[in-house]
């Protein structure tokens, strides 16, 4: 995937009276600075799909089940986080790790179980259900408009799972994005590693916000029981999921001036990041063109670029491979 870092827009106008003018304009949505960062995301949406009762919300627990239980029923945890408007557009996901941590196991015993998060390819709504009887609190409480169920991506409208539970390849990518082992409450908070996938899907969730449902949380092999567990969920203040996510922002270029017969002007290149310097003369044109590319510097420094200045105008723009 290639990330567009910054455009950078010259006009260069030749006058009836043969004088150069310059116009410069800097177009960047990313932040003032192009040193890496860490962000860390609290969930904006989380909530439990029950098979045995599959007309329930369970949105307002401090928790989120997933897993198989002892007598062999399943629960499907679902996980959203707002990732667009709070890294700078057009930035580079470089990591992602999303920390849980156990808040309950099965009481008669559990058995290790290896969970995997999916990426959901459908929207969903959380609603803010508890259970209605204290005694029984991982069973919910019935579903009002536009709630999450077993059944129901919004409950009382037509939007429903295509198989209850969520359907693989249709409402949910087959591709595991991340998994972990998980024991029980001693070993907790359980990471996520950084995976190529979770940094995709990040960065998706960037690019293209509107594609943005979040993870499901499931065992890998369903058919093993005493595998449920309760995770923090956003409403649990002392064990909330964390989405820990390292990106660079897009750079600015810098100390753009025309010396003599040529155009020049910096941007910060980071170690170990390769970027390829681009140009055309109109957006009418058929396309950008290579002017240069910057090998991955072994620190993070700025580089100098020039340009022979051969036409009226001339639009420029640096990318991250």
């Amino acid at each position: 995937m290639i990330f567009f870092l910054l455009i950078l827009l010259i006009l260069l106008f030749i006058s009836r009276r043969r004088q150069l003018i310059l116009g410069a304009f800097f177009l960047s949505t990313g932040a003032h600075t192009a040193s890496p960062a860490t962000v860390i995301f609290q969930p904006v949406a989380d909530t439990t799909l029950i098979e045995t009762e599959p007309d329930n919300n369970l949105g307002g627990a401090p928790f989120v089940n997933a897993g198989i239980t002892q007598n062999f029923t399943k629960n499907h945890g679902l996980f959203r986080f707002d990732i667009a408007g709070h890294i700078p557009s057009q930035s580079k996901i470089t990591g992602a790790e999303l920390i849980l941590e156990v808040t309950h196991s099965p009481r008669d015993g559990f058995a290790p179980a290896e969970f995997g998060l999916h990426r959901l390819l459908v929207p969903w709504g959380e609603g803010n259900k508890i259970a209605d009887d204290p005694t029984h609190p991982v069973l919910g409480a019935p579903a009002t408009t536009n709630e999450a169920t077993w059944n129901d991506r919004f409950a009382f409208t037509t939007n429903r799972w295509n198989v209850p539970g969520a359907a693989v390849t249709n409402d949910y990518s087959p591709v595991v994005t991340a998994q972990q082992t998980i024991y029980s409450l001693g070993d907790s908070p359980y990471a996520f590693e950084s995976t190529s996938a979770m940094v995709a899907d990040v960065q998706s969730w960037l690019d293209e916000p509107q594609t943005n449902f979040g993870w499901l949380l499931k065992t890998l092999s369903e058919v093993e029981n005493f595998t449920a567990r309760s995770f923090g969920s956003r409403e649990d203040a002392n064990h909330p999921p964390l989405l820990v996510v390292d990106f660079i922002p897009a750079p600015i270029i810098q100390q753009s001036e025309i010396s003599g017969n040529q155009f020049k002007f910096l941007f910060t290149a980071h170690a170990g990041q390769t970027y390829q310097v681009e140009f055309r003369d109109s957006f009418s044109s058929n396309g950008w063109l290579t002017l240069t590319n910057i090998a991955a510097p072994v620190m993070t420094s700025d580089t100098l670029i020039l340009d022979s200045l051969t036409n009226a105008q001339r639009f420029y723009r640096v990318v991250a491979q």
